[in-house]
């Protein structure tokens, strides 16, 4: 799931009780006041790591949308592999 927002991505670690890398709350800062920003900058970094397992050899990706599906769907989008039938 990307990062939606600076605070709402604090809670769900903390709350998760997941280990982050400390460069992540590094890049995230910056867009701490800009909940727009910090969401663009959390769809980034998602299809960075997501590229990255693809080309280590992940066959499947699996995204939790939790209803906020716009953030994986722009996702997918940017990895070029969005299906759209016709």
């Amino acid at each position: 799931m990307p990062i939606l927002g600076y605070e709402r991505f604090h809670k769900s670690v903390k709350y998760c009780q997941t280990n982050v890398p400390q460069q992540l709350y590094d890049d995230l800062e910056p867009h701490k006041n800009d909940d727009e920003s910090a969401r663009i900058f959390g769809v980034q970094h998602c299809i960075k790591q997501s590229q990255e397992l693809i080309d280590g050899g992940c066959r499947f990706l699996h995204y939790y949308t939790m209803n906020l599906e716009t953030s994986v769907i722009e996702t997918i989008k940017g990895l070029g592999i969005l299906n759209v039938k016709k």
